[in-house]
């Protein structure tokens, strides 16, 4: 959206509450517009292509909280201050954090938090911010390396200390000519940055928020030279998916996984032990507070590993473990997506297994056809319900351990009785609540059989949680429903057990599916669309949606025929 130049006169000596939402609503329209130049700079410690989405991810995640606060504050009838504001900006970015970089962007939110007053932010707090961002920032990280953004970052905090001025907007543009400084010196510090010929990919984005501020104080943002990549006929990044992108600490280019999960119930010096332990096994560590206390206080855990079981399971003791996400960082750039990157690194691990541990084997209960081929290409047993004697199919598979998803496909009846079954042979086994053929995928995406059997099976079953799910089917005869009356041959939207939607249109009806799910937010949507859709319907869907969800990723999976037309997942 454009935004009109503000006149001397008018230029703010302070952010009040309102200014400060609108900086961080701006930053996520900038960082929008630059997402695919700063994912096209993405090449230290990892080049897939994934900061500016990571950027954007994080930064949506703040406002969307700061906007929730000062909804449930006016409701209330008071008025937020800045610093309630900042304050929800840093728990937001926390919570929402995406990569290195956004876990560091988080920092940054959290020290405006905790440098405002209740009221404004001014000229003093500004600087006393980017300072206590430095301090937190610096002791989050295990091995900080210059020439990322924790250097733009640094430079910025100094230029706004050299500034003098009690007005806002002069410190700010301080900070942010001292940091486009760093930024350029950033190709000469790094060799794989000397390499490509580029800038790094985290400090732009620092230095898109850094600009936006003077944008919002001034009128109009710093005139920047264009951060232009060197055509390189061979590599097309993705710009898409949960990698691990630039980021601020030395990391090898020989580890695989980049594991990223929240930390509650817990406290500074446990996450501290945590941070310690995690150097232990892997590089790239991250853990990174919101500055809460008690119960509600969040840390952020970023690592990049070779054993995914090791940096999950030592922080159990620690607190309470959540949100796991696991990537697998030497997965072909070219045409891969998020869901593709999971379930490839489910496969890889599985094909990693140690000679004379337990074999571990997940069994998938889903029809045969395309939906079948699809868990056996990300490494899982499949039986197919329709055929029956799924308990005696399950049974005859070979392993030390089982872990079955059901998929919505077995009534309760069914599986007490697998259940039975299964506890009256030798070894171990878990039925994992899955509810959905895409609960299914996102569990197995998540599968990692270098752990414990229950560390494996809370893993993907919190992974099946978080994925919501939607599924579609024809009516069989007239009835009344919760959404109206329903004519037989009509198409239903079902969440859960409940009609949520009537359509006489596949393409209208599986995005209106999504549209309904991705109201309460959502980064990945997936699709697995049965016969009645073809390529072109198909093409159609995906593209609605995308088009109606630009920030959204949108994978599609052809499902084969079925009862079921189409199932709808959000992540």
């Amino acid at each position: 959206m454009a935004h009109e130049s503000t006149s001397v006169e008018e230029r703010p000596s302070s952010l009040d509450a309102h200014g400060l939402l609108e900086w961080a609503r701006r930053c996520v329209e900038h960082l929008a517009t630059h997402r695919e130049e700063i994912n096209a700079l993405n090449v230290f410690p990892v080049p897939d292509s994934d900061t500016g989405t990571n950027l954007l991810y994080t930064m949506r995640a703040a406002v969307d909280r700061a906007e929730g606060e000062e909804a449930w504050i006016s409701e209330g009838g008071g008025s937020a201050g800045a610093r309630e504001i900042a304050v929800a900006l840093g728990h937001g970015a926390v919570h929402g954090a995406r990569g290195n970089s956004g876990v560091i962007l988080s920092q940054v939110l959290r020290a405006v938090g905790e440098a405002a007053t209740f009221t404004v932010v001014d000229a003093s707090t500004y600087r006393r911010a980017l300072r206590t961002a430095v301090t937190l920032v610096d002791h989050a990280l295990s091995d900080p390396v210059e020439g990322t953004i924790v250097t733009v970052l640094r430079e910025a905090a100094a230029g706004a200390g050299r500034s003098s001025a009690n007005s806002l907007v002069e410190v700010a543009r301080s900070a942010a000519d001292a940091g486009a400084e760093a930024l350029d010196r950033t190709t000469s510090q790094l060799p794989a940055l000397t390499r490509a010929g580029v800038v790094d990919a985290g400090g732009r984005g620092l230095l898109v928020l850094l600009d936006t501020m003077v944008e919002v104080l001034g009128g109009q943002a710093p005139e920047r030279p264009d951060y232009v990549v060197p055509e390189d006929p061979f590599t097309e990044p993705t710009g898409e998916g949960d990698g691990a992108d630039g980021g601020a600490t030395e990391a090898s280019a020989d580890t695989r996984y980049e594991v990223m999960y929240s930390l509650t119930h817990s406290d500074d010096a446990r996450a501290d032990e945590l941070r310690s332990a995690l150097r232990t096994l892997g590089d790239s560590v991250v853990v990174v507070g919101d500055g809460g206390t008690g119960d509600n206080a969040r840390w952020a855990v970023h690592v990049h590993t070779d054993d995914i079981g090791s940096a999950i399971e030592v922080a159990l003791s620690l607190g309470r473990v959540t949100e796991i996400r696991v990537t697998d960082m030497l997965d072909p750039v070219g045409g891969s997506t998020e869901a593709g990157h999971r379930r490839r690194g489910a496969s890889g691990a599985a094909e990693g297994r140690v000679a004379g541990e337990p074999e571990r084997v997940v069994v998938a209960i889903v029809p045969d056809g395309p939906l079948a081929e699809l868990f056996s290409e990300a490494g899982a047993q499949t039986v197919d319900a329709d055929e029956g004697g799924v308990i005696d199919a399950v049974l005859a598979l070979s392993a030390d351990e089982l872990l079955v998803l059901p998929n919505g496909e077995l009534p309760r009846a069914q599986i007490e009785a697998l259940d039975a079954a299964l506890r009256d042979i030798d070894g171990n086994a878990l039925i994992l609540p899955t509810g959905s053929v895409v609960q299914g995928l996102s569990a197995l995406a998540v599968h990692d059989p270098s752990t414990t059997l229950s560390l494996d099976g809370f893993g993907m079953a919190d992974a099946a949680a978080a994925t919501r799910h939607a599924h579609l089917v024809r009516a069989r005869h007239d009835a009344l429903t919760l959404v109206g009356r329903c004519a037989a041959g009509d198409l239903l939207g079902m969440v859960g057990h409940d009609v949520a939607l009537i359509e006489t249109d596949p393409v209208d009806a599986v995005c209106a599916l999504a549209d309904r799910l991705l109201s309460s937010g959502g980064e990945l949507v997936t699709l697995l669309l049965g016969a009645e859709y073809d390529d072109a319907a198909t093409e159609t869907a995906l593209s609605r949606i995308r088009e109606g969800h630009p920030d959204v990723e949108v994978v599609g999976y052809a499902a084969g025929p079925g009862r079921v037309l189409a199932h709808v997942g959000v992540e």
